[in-house]
């Protein structure tokens, strides 16, 4: 073999070997968290049994300083040893080992991630007196090898600049994904070729591809001044169609789908259908993969993908469609009040859709062609002079630039303000708690809003490196507290689209609280302090500070309810995504386990 191609190989299995490392983390991070600790089998550092650990277990730990983590399996009767650098009160571990398996009259064996995942998957079908769950573990699977290629063909740089270079940059770097998803970056049934052309990790850009539609056959809707069409049509090329036809863009990795439609191949046949093909200037995929982003447009275009990523199918289902139209409008006519009180929170509308609808055939046929063709129209933001607008889910998380992005902003800060890190990484967390935390709050305990604040759907505006500006997107998602919408508000929306958006109050709570304080404040804090137990402590501390100052401002039964079992250290509502999958439920069906508060005896 050569030189050069000695270089490749090493090249590529270190890619897979990394790839593999990190899909290794997200699952004993889920399993940790949905399992072993609420059922209290987590233990750092036990002596049982450490005379005949791994020799290269315990170097590990000391060449670092680090703690041993033990996980018991207690149906199959496996320990799962790792060293891990620090305790962590919400499970976020730096893992600084490979994970060994053994124990209880078996020998030791390190663990790749099939063998890893392969245990797991027999503990939890023994716990849930199921087979194996093959699907999951060819998701696992595929998940290491896109992840893979991402890690291949990803951007290596950090400086990611202001406006909309900086934005785009953002939404391209979730090359690992989410740290606490068994799955993190599967896309099922899809080619490798697709996946490279399509993926935003790679920084892909592509033509729409356009079909031309009889104007009679449009379904859409549209809060603003001129049809859903009419607006899509400003943001689009330029076609000669007959007479009667209007230009709809649908995803291109969505075509294939389209086309293989028994309705759309006899339209197309008919000339009820014209297939245009790609055309125009390029878009950009955002982390979301079927929300696309061009700069200047006054839109995203949020696409019907009939692909699995991660959980879910990601189309937009019928009632989806208008759902968020629909809850566009209540937002804009009933909780005005929320922007008015917080006026550097900005709500990512989306005042209409636009779809195929053939209503000379069956209901199942007429809603799988909405489904196929639906585009929801997001406003896209001017972003301010001078501001970077940085996804939250790239700020905080590894890079493969080596750098954390949300480090890389506070020590910048910290060198123009001369400041020193610790305190910079306060000021700087206390304005991001404030900026997002009190508006979400209001919302949830003043209107009875349930937003979904994680990762993916937080944009930071930062200005000299501070978070001044918040950002909340893809409102489709939002649900509304019953009981607190009266039925003349309600009366807009359609019995389906109630029923999907109708939340009981406790259930508001948890979805808010997950993805507030696990999903989203726990990574912010885990790589603001990394490796730092006592800055970590005044984060938190910062935030129990931040709820108080909440309810002096803003408070009401409601939120005094809810902040105050918060300050006394009740458990935290930990969203199941390991066993999501495990029990093949929807996301939607999600339930809940408790994670400790790290807000106890602060």
């Amino acid at each position: 073999m050569s030189a050069q191609s000695s270089a490749l190989a090493y090249r590529a299995q270190h890619q897979q070997d990394l790839a593999g490392t990190r899909s290794m983390a997200a699952l004993l991070n889920c399993y940790c968290r949905e399992v072993a600790a609420p059922a209290g089998l987590l233990q750092l550092d036990t002596p049982f049994g450490h005379r005949g650990w791994p020799l290269a277990l315990k170097h590990s730990q000391r060449l670092q300083h680090g703690h041993i983590l033990e996980i018991r399996l207690a149906r199959t009767q496996v320990r799962i040893l790792v060293a891990v650098a620090l305790p962590s009160v919400t499970l976020n571990y730096d893992y600084i080992s490979a994970p060994y398996g053994g124990g209880f009259g078996r020998s030791w064996q390190e663990l790749d991630w099939p063998r890893l995942s392969r245990l797991l998957l027999a503990e939890l079908a023994q716990l849930y007196g199921s087979p194996i769950n093959v699907e999951l573990m060819q998701q696992i699977e595929n998940s290491v090898g896109v992840m893979a290629e991402f890690i291949a063909l990803g951007a290596r740089d950090h400086d990611w600049g202001l406006g909309a270079e900086a934005y785009l940059r953002s939404e391209q770097a979730l090359t690992f994904g989410h740290a606490f998803h068994p799955t993190p970056k599967s896309r099922q049934g899809i080619s490798l070729e697709a996946i490279r052309r399509y993926s935003p990790e790679v920084g892909a850009d592509f033509r729409l591809h356009y079909f031309a539609v009889r104007g009679e056959d449009l379904k859409q809707r549209s809060l603003l001044a001129g049809e859903a069409i009419d607006l899509l049509a400003g943001e689009l090329p330029a076609f000669e169609v007959p007479a009667g036809y209007r230009v709809l863009p649908v995803h291109p990795w969505q075509a294939g789908h389209i086309r293989s439609l028994a309705p759309v191949q006899a339209a197309l046949a008919s000339g009820r259908l014209i297939d245009l093909g790609p055309a125009g200037e390029p878009w950009y995929p955002t982390a979301s993969v079927r929300t696309l982003y061009r700069p200047g447009a006054g839109f995203f275009l949020k696409c019907s993908l009939h692909v699995r990523l991660t959980n879910c199918v990601r189309k937009n289902a019928w009632y989806e469609l208008e759902g968020a139209v629909g809850l566009c409008q209540l937002l804009e006519r009933h909780a005005g009040e929320l922007t008015e009180t917080f006026p550097s929170l900005s709500l990512m509308a989306e005042p209409a859709f636009v779809s195929l609808d053939f209503q000379d055939q069956p209901e199942a046929q007429r809603i799988e062609l909405q489904e196929a063709f639906g585009v929801i129209l997001r406003s896209s933001p001017c972003w301010p002079e001078g501001e970077a607008p940085l996804l939250a889910g790239a700020l905080f998380g590894d890079s493969l630039s080596g750098h954390v992005q949300v480090r890389y902003q506070v020590e910048q800060r910290a060198r123009r303000q001369g400041q020193d890190y610790g305190e910079a990484a306060r000021e700087w967390f206390a304005a991001y708690v404030e900026q997002l935390a009190h508006p979400m709050l209001f919302a949830l305990c003043r209107l009875g809003v349930v937003f979904e604040p994680h990762l993916q759907n937080v944009v930071v505006g930062l200005q000299e490196g501070l978070p001044a500006r918040l950002y909340i997107r893809d409102l489709e998602g939002t649900k509304l507290v019953t009981g607190r919408w009266s039925q003349e508000q309600l009366a807009s929306l359609s019995p389906r689209v109630r029923q999907s958006v109708e939340y009981r109050a406790e259930k508001g709570w948890q979805r808010v609280a997950y993805c507030l304080f696990i999903n989203n404040f726990s990574q912010a804090v885990y790589y603001l302090a990394r490796g730092d137990a006592g800055l970590e402590r005044q984060l938190w501390r910062e935030l129990a500070l931040s709820l108080e100052c909440y309810q002096q401002r803003h408070g009401n039964a409601v939120s005094a309810d809810l902040i105050t079992r918060l300050l006394r250290g009740e458990a935290w509502p930990n969203k199941t995504n390991l066993l999501n999958r495990v029990l093949q439920r929807a996301d939607r069906c999600s339930e809940y386990v408790p994670l400790q508060s790290p807000l106890t005896n602060l």
